[in-house]
């Protein structure tokens, strides 16, 4: 029998949560202990459970995101992620990014080595001795954790081993991949423990922690991918018993009456949501203590255009496509008038009027951008004449190499009050789970079980708090299903769920292979009008096979044990 390295060492230096930071180490040194000294001391084993929280990396702390893998965004700057676009992978090239990102270089090696620490925790936790009602909140933690790392093996693979217990650096390997349904099964169970040991609210210095909530939502989420039509392989996601699982895993959150929407009349309060950790619907978060830390963030670098800020400048990784600027709506809730070219009079750009969540998420030119004395125009034109001068963060501005591709910046998660040339750190949490998921997720179970009007409700709701006009179309599932697809995919913009949603509907390939990625190039003039050519070709996305739809299991995988077979791409 093959041989299986995974790690045991448990990861006992002193890491503070986030925001959440314990003075009661001060009698030994922190740098490490003992296994025995670890499992025999709660205020040990919740340093050891507070270590395993920064093992959930977000979106703002990496160099690739899942929103380059659809329309939503080119990433200029690969960093591997062709892969995935241009559906590269395979066993012998299994990762969604560049190998130095921890969490996508090998996602398999990366969760199942979460995992291994993790079932160090919960195998001991039950024994340590002290306060039970401590350990079983440290406990429930650790259910949840173990979870949230099998539901990205799951989202991922869809059929993964489900590993219970630790493995030495000479244990046999006789793990095979479970079939999808038994490891949804098993992380429902996981996150039905989870919840029953988790409090509804933290404080204090707790803030920050794992709720209840936030294990009822993650069983939602997961509910949602085993109704979908990719994981439900036999009622190809008409299998009405699963959506009403996943309705009533969503209502359970929805009925805790702790999460609420939060009213913005105007794009600057929608953006604030996202800066703000206490906002009402933040359900699952990662916050950024500017005391302690809890992993740097690169959203400033990766967002921010690169003629605003220090030396360095923004490197405009991310750049939205004119693919999405053409799906908002206007702001009565009419559709946007698609043009190719348009030359406008100075002070007037082509994107006026639309759904306010427009100009909170995308940085267009024109826009005021910058911190105190660097605020300025962003300025993304080119010079139309002789007797004008293209704009810094252009194409031949003087950082031409970070200009954007498609003539836009991600604006969304940056917030302007923070000044990026100072020292203190940016505290914009992310959030892995906000309600809006949840109300949205409710709404797409309704449509499936053909609640037309319930599914409307809660659609709505999402697009009243922001000031768009309430839908009123429940006439059939197509109309109801187009008015859901637009408000999901706005809502949620950015946030890492498109790619998800489009893979559990099984219409990835849709996507792909009938949209090109379009860009806009602005050209200035010396009258001061500007011409707008709003759908210049960037980029076109690749899916040739249905089994790309997975990720494949890595070669190294395979090669370990006989017992974990290559489907789909390998018999």
């Amino acid at each position: 029998m093959k041989k299986i390295f995974l790690y045991t060492a448990a990861a006992l230096a002193t890491v503070c949560l986030a925001a959440s930071c314990d003075d009661i180490l001060d009698q030994k040194p922190t740098t490490s202990f003992s296994d025995a000294s670890v499992w025999s001391d709660l205020a040990l084993s919740k340093t050891y459970l507070n270590a395993q929280y920064q093992d959930i990396y977000s979106e703002l702390q990496k160099d690739s995101r899942f929103s380059n893998f659809t329309i939503e965004v080119l990433q200029q700057w690969a960093y591997g992620t062709t892969n995935v676009t241009n559906s590269l992978i395979s066993p012998d090239s299994p990762g969604l990014a560049a190998s130095w990102d921890v969490t996508m270089g090998n996602p398999w090696k990366y969760h199942y080595k979460c995992i291994n620490k993790i079932n160090l925790f919960l195998e001991n936790i039950d024994n340590v001795p002290g306060d039970d009602t401590e350990r079983n909140l440290q406990k429930g933690q650790g259910l949840f954790l173990r979870a949230w790392n099998y539901h990205m093996l799951y989202a991922y693979y869809g059929r993964v081993p489900i590993v219970t217990h630790t493995y030495a650096l000479d244990s046999e390997f006789k793990e095979s991949r479970a079939d999808m349904d038994a490891v949804a099964d098993f992380i429902v169970k996981d996150l039905d423990d989870a919840a029953s040991l988790l409090p509804v609210s933290w404080s204090g210095k707790d803030f920050g922690r794992i709720t209840k909530g936030a294990a009822l939502a993650l069983k939602a989420r997961v509910l949602m991918l085993k109704a979908s039509p990719l994981y439900d392989e036999a009622g190809k996601g008409k299998d009405q018993s699963r959506w009403q699982a996943a309705a009533a895993a969503c209502k359970a959150v929805i009925d805790l009456g702790v999460y609420s929407f939060k009213e913005a009349k105007t794009s600057d309060e929608y953006s604030a949501l996202f800066f703000d950790p206490q906002n009402p619907e933040a359900i699952f978060e990662k916050l950024f203590d500017p005391n302690y830390g809890a992993g740097s963030k690169m959203a400033w670098w990766h967002q921010a255009p690169c003629g605003i800020g220090d030396g360095f400048q923004g490197w405009g990784t991310y750049d939205p496509s004119q693919n999405i600027v053409d799906y908002f709506e206007m702001a009565d809730g009419t559709k946007a008038v698609k043009v190719d070219t348009v030359h406008l009079e100075a002070g007037k750009t082509p994107w006026e009027g639309r759904d306010i969540r427009m100009y909170s998420d995308i940085l267009f030119d024109g826009d005021l951008w910058g911190y105190g004395q660097d605020e300025r125009e962003v300025e993304v034109f080119l010079k139309g004449d002789e007797n004008t001068v293209s704009g810094k963060d252009s194409p031949e501005g003087a950082y031409y190499w970070n200009a954007s591709k498609t003539g836009y910046h991600m604006r969304k998660f940056l917030n302007r009050a923070y000044d990026m040339n100072g020292t203190v750190e940016d505290e914009t949490p992310w959030f892995f789970i906000r309600y809006a998921e949840i109300v949205l997720d409710y709404a797409e179970c309704q449509i499936e079980l053909g609640n037309y009007s319930e599914a409307l409700n809660y659609i709505n709701m999402t697009r009243t708090r922001c000031g768009m006009p309430a839908y009123t179309d429940a006439s059939s599932y197509d109309a109801v299903w187009a008015e859901y697809d637009y408000e999901r995919r706005i809502e949620l913009l950015f946030e890492g769920q498109r790619w998800f949603d489009m893979r559990r509907w099984k219409k990835l390939q849709d996507e792909y292979n009938n949209e090109t990625l379009w860009g806009c190039v602005v050209t200035k003039y010396s009258d001061g009008s500007k011409g707008y050519n709003l759908h210049n070709f960037v980029a076109t996305r690749r899916f040739p096979d249905e089994k790309y739809y997975w990720l494949p299991v890595p070669r190294e995988e395979l090669n370990r044990s006989s017992l974990i077979d290559g489907k789909p791409y390998e018999n």
